[in-house]
């Protein structure tokens, strides 16, 4: 299980040492969440409800910070299963960050933070 510290530590190095600026104390403990879940839906023939309450924990977040929910199912798994949970889970395509983490595929490979 993933920590709130272990979280934005990850989001920092991946994303920019600012990134994490506007998160709400919900929008927080909706992402710990979130990061927790991940385990659970790692395959697409998971239980649906589970993808729906994956789905409900990320729609409480803010929407300018959901993108965060996004990059950090790779903390848990790998950077393919972003797409596939995040469409198993009907989430908005406009919710998905438009950058790139410095270490997935295509990233810099250099520490944002």
């Amino acid at each position: 299980m993933k920590t709130q510290k272990e979280i934005v530590r990850w989001l920092k190095a991946n994303c920019g040492k600012t990134c994490t600026g506007g998160l709400t104390s919900s929008d927080a403990a909706a992402l710990v969440t979130s990061v927790n879940l991940t385990n659970l839906i790692s395959y697409p023939t998971a239980p649906q409800d589970l993808f729906m309450a994956y789905r409900a924990i990320v729609l409480a977040m803010q929407p300018h910070t959901r993108w965060m929910a996004y990059h950090t199912i790779a903390m848990e798994l790998d950077w393919s299963h972003r797409n596939m949970i995040w469409e198993q889970a009907c989430l908005p395509e406009g919710d998905k960050p438009v950058h790139k983490c410095a270490f997935e595929p295509g990233g810099t490979y250099q520490s944002a933070a």
